[in-house]
């Protein structure tokens, strides 16, 4: 999907990644609106839709959601368009078991690989402040870049409340370590032999290493 988009607005993926809703409304070949959500056939708010059916093709984005959630809503949808309007992604959506689930996880790869592309930010030894970079650097939420990050480092991911509460860890298991505890009492980033803890807005990212054996 990434070759289709830079095959249609060159260098596009690049200008998406600070600010998606902004660039996409400056496309005329689709329209993107900030609407009030919806509720779904099942009672639950609907965050974003596309409507080919409509001149131009169009993308409504729930006005209500974080600006973080509605970048990666609106790629997303874009996402949608794009399978809609080139016949090598429709081909593969119609040759998958389960088309619908083809098109939405391959529609949530596409936003955060625009979000946060490996190609760019993978590198060995990533820390805790260097994923409090990656966040600050882009339009990803905290929780999609700790997931990101948990696929590049050797070790286990953890995102904590002010309070300590964990809201996501790549692994499951204690998470209370010493350095843990010492960033959440003293309120500054806190590291040690077995990882480190940096604030990110408010909130905690740790990253606990794995031993290397003797």
């Amino acid at each position: 999907m990434l070759a289709v988009l830079d095959r249609r607005w060159p260098g596009a993926a690049r200008r998406l990644r600070p600010h998606p809703i902004v660039e996409m409304a400056s496309w005329p070949e689709i329209r993107l609106r900030l609407v009030d959500e919806q509720l779904g056939e099942r009672g639950c708010a609907v965050s974003g839709s596309y409507h080919p059916e409509l001149t131009p093709p169009t993308v409504l984005v729930g006005r209500s959601l974080s600006h973080r959630r509605r970048a990666f809503t609106a790629l997303h949808e874009l996402g949608h368009h794009l399978q809609q309007t080139d016949t090598g992604l429709g081909e593969r959506t119609f040759e998958a078991s389960n088309p619908l689930q083809f098109q939405e996880k391959a529609c949530d790869a596409f936003a955060a690989e625009v979000l946060l592309p490996d190609a760019e930010l993978a590198r060995p030894g990533l820390s805790a402040q260097d994923i409090v970079s990656i966040y600050q650097n882009s339009a990803a939420s905290r929780e999609a870049c700790c997931i990101w990050a948990s696929r590049h480092i050797r070790g286990t991911v953890v995102l904590l409340d002010a309070s300590g509460a964990v809201l996501f860890a790549s692994r499951r298991g204690a998470v209370s370590t010493p350095f843990i505890r010492e960033a959440l009492r003293s309120r500054i980033s806190a590291a040690d032999e077995t990882g480190e803890a940096a604030w990110c807005d408010g909130y905690l990212i740790a990253v606990l290493r794995v031993r290397s054996s003797a």
